[in-house]
């Protein structure tokens, strides 16, 4: 059993408050644009008897959508957040994770930060396994931004391997969107302070899925974003010589912009 971590002080977070950036290099929320889904509202999430893996991960696919339903992320375009609870689940099987419970809990990871559920919710719907790996992904929303970071990086040594697996996607998928269109309002220095904190959580994560780790640690090495007509390094220590091949996986719109300009949206069609 692993001991618990011990709790930060007021004196620590104030002396790291006083030490912080001015611009705090949270995750971008995201943008709920009108109100969600009301907790009581009709939506079945109740499994059947011996439910096969695929339906049982559909289900849970249907229930992240519906919780997530109003709400985009901060890139340029707004993409719908559901995108990235999907994505950070396929970034787990891409690297061979199989375990049904892991895949539910990457697919459910932020309801409970983001949205109007509960883990016991979470439980009644899915199940014991996958709400406790959810309730060690959730952040205390009464904290504020660099507080948020610092816990997480306290307690990070502490959480379940499922619960490291997740938080090492959950990253991977953040960087590369940082990397290829930045939220909108971001400059380096947020950008760089972002890249330098992850990484921090991800060596910390590293053990619990090599492959993973070592996807972070190329792209650590690698990713430049575009910002004000330039390339920057994302994370200036460990970022090498920009590359060809890494121009081409910025955004198109945002490494054509010159100085003082801003990159347009993709029209939406419907």
């Amino acid at each position: 059993m692993n001991t618990p971590p011990p709790e930060t002080t007021k004196a620590q977070r104030a002396n790291e408050q006083a030490n912080s950036d001015d611009e705090v290099a949270t995750t971008p929320p995201p943008i709920t644009p009108t109100a969600p889904p009301p907790r009581d509202a009709v939506h079945c999430a109740c499994g059947a008897h011996d439910e096969p893996p695929l339906a049982v991960l559909l289900r849970t696919i249907d229930f992240a959508a519906w919780k997530h339903q109003c709400q985009r992320r901060k890139d340029l375009d707004q993409t719908p957040y559901i995108n990235h609870p999907i994505a950070v689940a396929n970034i787990l099987s891409s690297c061979g994770v199989n375990d049904i419970h892991l895949l539910q809990a990457a697919l459910l990871h932020d309801t409970v930060e983001d949205t109007n559920t509960t883990i016991k919710e979470i439980e009644e719907a899915f199940g014991s396994p996958v709400a406790s790996i959810v309730a060690e992904c959730t952040d205390d929303v009464s904290l504020n931004g660099l507080e948020r970071k610092a816990e997480q990086l306290r307690t990070a040594p502490f959480r379940s391997r499922e619960a490291q697996q997740v938080k090492l996607a959950d990253k991977l998928h953040n960087l590369e969107s940082i990397r290829r269109s930045p939220p909108v309002g971001w400059g380096v220095r947020r950008i760089q302070s972002y890249f330098m904190w992850a990484k921090q959580v991800t060596d910390v994560c590293a053990p619990a899925n090599p492959e993973l780790s070592q996807r972070l640690t190329t792209l650590y090495k690698t990713a430049y974003t575009h910002v004000d007509g330039q390339y920057f390094p994302c994370h200036p220590e460990m970022c090498g010589a920009l590359t060809e091949e890494e121009k081409g996986r910025v955004d198109s719109r945002f490494a054509t912009c010159k100085s003082g300009e801003e990159p347009c949206p993709r029209t939406l069609f419907f």
